[in-house]
This record gives C-alpha cells, structure tokens and sequence, in this order.
C-alpha cells in the first residue's frame, strides 16, 4: 500500500529509472496519489483499474497504461503479475522539452504502435532478466525506443486542471484523517470553500463523489488492517470509522470480491 500521496522515484538500475516486477495475489486498492514521474504499468496476468483524473482504464493481460507526472490517481486491481516503469522527468528532459506538461492517449490498444510498445516492454523484462554480456547497453536501447514511441504517437499537452493543489490538499488531508466523521461541510470548513464548489471541483477532476471516495479510504484501510493485524472484525470497523457493519460489508465485497470474514478466514489459513 502506498503511504505517501505524492511518490519520489528511487531508481534502481544504471539508466536512470525504476523498474520492477510486481506479483500480488490478492485484490487490492491504493487511493489517489500522485508521483514526480511518468509511470508505465504493463500487466501480463490479473487486472487492474486505473482512475486518471477522473477517467477510467481496465487493463488486462497483454496491455499497458501510461500516468503522467503529477496527475492524482487510484488503482484498483484483482491478482496480478505486471512490470511497472517509473522514469524521472530528469531522466526524460534529456530528450524532450518540459516533460511535466506531458498527457497521454490511452486505452488505443487496436494501434500498431501500441502493439510495438508491449512488445518492447516484454523484450526490456526478457534482457533484465537474462542479463548477458551487454545487457546494459540493451537495456538503455529498448527504453528510449519504448520512450520514443510513447512520446511521439500517445503524447498530448496536459489539461491546465489536473495540477490542481486545492485538489491535492483535500486529498491528503482525507488520506491522512479517514477514521474521522469527515463530511463534505467540514472539509468544506477546514479548506474554506463553499461546500458545493468542493463536491463539484471533486466530482469533476477525479469521477468519483467526495463522500464516495472518503468511504473507499475507509474500507481499504479495513482490508489493511484484517490482512496486518489479529483484531476482532467489529473492533477494526470501529477503528476505520465504519460504523454501519452491512453497509461495510457491502461495499467490502463490491470492491474486493470477498466479505471480511471470508478475507480473515483466508489471511488464517495461509498463516
């Protein structure tokens, strides 16, 4: 689970980027948040949901996204195997002029060019994981091939609302307090807007109602905390500042396939 809201990349290879293998088995959710780079997910099993200011991706096997630096988003996923590329803007301003101002086309997956991406995302994990002799100078190849492609066919300019740091403040501030009864009036209250500006600008920038949202924390923080922690179910309800137990379970259930007692049962077992 990611825990801050706006991520700083820790490159971990010699060609400036992060890149891992990511294996999760089991259904899961991060908030919105934001990171200082370009990421590029490519998932080769399992499914995740992509909410991009407010727009929805499914991704499946065989099929990548592209998020821009900066832009508040929320993943949602089933279990999964997928490679994930995060590439500093300092890394990308070597080639291509304000790389922050970057949006991307996607969801364009009957294009060529699309098929050539994924097929270079395969070959940079195929190199990675081989590492012969030279693996390196292949390495930083493939990147700017893959880098070349997305920036010349899948590149638009970035919508001026979708930096908005009223939008941002809100949104940490509801990350960092979820257990709390937060409403739209009272963080209408703490920032100093009118509460239906707050719910409109909410709505508008991410696709998802403010009280929606705050109650999805909630519930991921439950499914957290069954998975880390031996508390009883109803102490942990409390806890999260979930107190109507069906409306949880519910809602539990829409978002991770399972109710939490089903969830505890398993976390149990695999012990």
């Amino acid at each position: 689970m990611i825990q801050n809201h706006h991520e700083n990349v820790v490159v971990n290879t010699n060609i400036g980027i992060r890149f891992w293998r990511s294996t999760t088995g089991t259904s899961g959710y991060v908030p919105f948040h934001w990171h200082s780079s370009i990421e590029i997910v490519c998932v080769f099993a399992g499914q995740l949901e992509f909410d991009i200011a407010g727009q929805l991706f499914t991704i499946g096997a065989g099929q990548f996204i592209m998020v821009p630096s900066g832009v508040v988003h929320a993943v949602a996923n089933t279990p999964n195997r997928a490679m994930v590329f995060q590439i500093p803007l300092t890394t990308i301003e070597h080639y291509l002029d304000h790389p922050e101002k970057v949006d991307f086309k996607n969801g364009l997956v009957d294009l060529p060019e699309y098929k050539t991406a994924v097929k270079l995302i395969k070959r940079f994990g195929e190199v990675d994981a081989a590492r012969m002799a030279g693996y390196k100078f292949d390495s930083e190849i493939i990147l700017l091939q893959l880098l070349k492609l997305i920036f010349t066919k899948f590149a638009r300019e970035k919508p001026l609302t979708v930096s908005n740091s009223q939008l941002k403040n809100v949104i940490i501030y509801i990350n960092q307090n979820y257990s709390e009864q937060l409403t739209v009036n009272s963080l209408a209250a703490q920032f100093g807007y009118n509460p239906s500006y707050l719910s409109r600008m909410f709505k508008q920038q991410t696709g998802i109602s403010l009280l929606k949202y705050i109650y999805e924390v909630k519930i991921n923080r439950f499914y957290q905390d069954i998975l880390k922690t031996d508390l009883p179910i109803k102490q942990l309800l409390v806890k999260n500042g979930l107190n109507n137990e069906r409306t949880a379970r519910s809602t539990f259930k829409e978002m991770f396939g399972v109710l939490p007692s089903t969830l505890r049962r398993q976390k149990n077992k695999g012990s």
